[in-house]
């Protein structure tokens, strides 16, 4: 085995995940910019008894990714290794950006079926803590892995997928890096496509009456709410053969001026609490009104986030989602503070992972975001036992207070991770705080 410090390191620097909300100071924080040097730093850490995670661009909002130990900086490792457009398939290594990723497969006529609404999350650290999109028809992100490659605790690398290694496949898709290192990822892709984005607004309870209707409306329908209105926002999106509109851009950039007023009445809202509604809904120059536009796909799902904020979500049976979403409004509009962010509703198929929160069950993803204020994290606990007697499972990179006492029984396949955990990992070089809360010790966890 290696004795050297492994790739580009120092030792004792502070690191913090994008919001603020998590930090560590490392025995070492190593940057990987090949596969060898994740072997190194596993191997490093497990001569010294250290423990060790892996780390992307930090947007999980709970301290999945801190440790003593080593942290192994990801975001120098990243491209495409190799593109198939027969498949199509593209295989790309953890670090790379989801923005990165969509500009080479556009460049490829190709693109992701499905995406959420954060371009700026590594490969990996999207597939490990279950990230999704929107669509009946979709499953999670993850749905679109075809296979992968892990270096695990002996610094060896495992390859696995539906055929190979199935079952680990099966717990490495969405494994809050809990059995290894994933360093290369290989995806289902599609034809490049563009879709048509539609907003709307119509009453609350409209749609929670047949919520599964409004869900099946558009390939891509959400639903989102202000704690002080019983009227919904929509949004709608359809594949579309229309080029993209004139006023793509700009509609795009709109949705990041929101993320902007938002922050401002959070703000705002410290000094004084009725003016959060207000600037909210004012009507502003350049206001648009309702979007209805072309967009390549991308872009439609995707919108640049710099305005740093709070977020927790659960995923609920979507025959829970009405008496949930209900019973979360009430909460959210009887609470002393109000949120200029909305509470969002997405719908996705479920799927076979192991840890996935969609795991085996048609999903409702019902989101609350809040700014980074003492206050308003009262209000994510509320919000939060709420949707857990609606047999709510977290958002494993998003705010939450969920134990291992709290979650098991909603994983058919619990035992069955923890035992590939245990054989993996038995000395838990792995695991973290985080991980001992949410998912236990392993057999020998340090």
């Amino acid at each position: 085995m290696s004795q050297r410090i492994p790739g580009r390191s120092r030792a004792m620097t502070r690191w913090r995940n994008w919001a603020g909300s998590a930090e560590c100071v490392p025995h070492r924080l190593v940057h990987a910019t090949d596969e060898g040097d994740i072997a190194d730093a596993v191997r490093y850490a497990a001569q010294r008894g250290l423990t060790l995670r892996a780390a992307g661009t930090g947007h999980s909002f709970n301290p999945i990714a801190t440790t003593t130990g080593v942290l192994l900086d990801l975001t120098g490792y990243t491209g495409v290794v190799a593109l198939d457009p027969a498949a199509p398939s593209v295989t790309v290594r953890g670090g790379t950006l989801l923005r990165e990723l969509n500009w080479a497969l556009d460049k490829a006529g190709l693109a992701l079926s499905n995406m959420g609404t954060l371009e700026e999350q590594t490969i990996a650290g999207a597939i490990s803590t279950g990230n999704h999109g929107s669509g009946l028809h979709h499953r999670p992100f993850s749905g679109q892995v075809l296979a992968l490659t892990l270096v695990t605790a002996d610094g060896t690398v495992r390859e696995c997928g539906p055929e190979k290694d199935p079952e680990l496949f099966q717990a490495a898709v969405t494994s809050l890096g809990a059995l290894g290192v994933i360093s290369t990822v290989t995806l289902r892709c599609v034809p490049k496509f563009n879709l048509r984005v539609t907003e709307g607004s119509q009453p609350l309870e409209s749609i929670l009456e047949d919520i599964e209707a409004y869900a099946g409306s558009a390939e891509h329908a959400t639903f989102s709410l202000k704690g002080w209105s019983d009227n919904a926002s929509t949004l709608k999106l359809e594949p579309s053969d229309e080029p993209v509109s004139a006023d793509a851009a700009q509609r795009r950039r709109a949705n990041t001026l929101g993320e902007v007023r938002c922050a401002t009445a959070g703000l705002v809202g410290r000094i004084d609490q009725r003016a959060v509604q207000r600037i909210m809904t004012a009507q502003l120059g350049g206001d648009a009104g309702p979007a209805d536009y072309v967009d390549v796909s991308y872009n439609a799902f995707t919108f640049p986030q710099p305005v740093k904020f709070l977020s927790l979500e659960y995923a609920l049976p979507l025959t829970r989602a009405t008496d949930a979403v209900r019973y979360v409004h009430e909460d959210v509009k009887g609470f002393g503070l109000r949120t200029p962010y909305s509470i969002t509703v997405r719908f996705g198929a479920g799927d076979d992972y192991l840890l996935s929160p969609a795991q085996g069950r048609t999903t409702a993803y019902v989101n609350i975001t809040v700014p980074r204020t003492v206050g308003y994290t009262e209000l994510l606990r509320v919000f939060e036992a709420a949707l857990r007697e609606h047999e709510g499972r977290p958002h494993w990179g998003k705010a939450h207070t969920a134990t291992e006492e709290t979650v098991a029984g909603l994983y058919p396949g619990w035992k069955a991770f923890q035992d590939i955990r245990a054989e993996l990992d038995p000395d838990g070089m792995f695991t973290s705080d985080y991980l001992r809360r949410v998912l236990g010790g392993t057999r020998h966890a340090r």
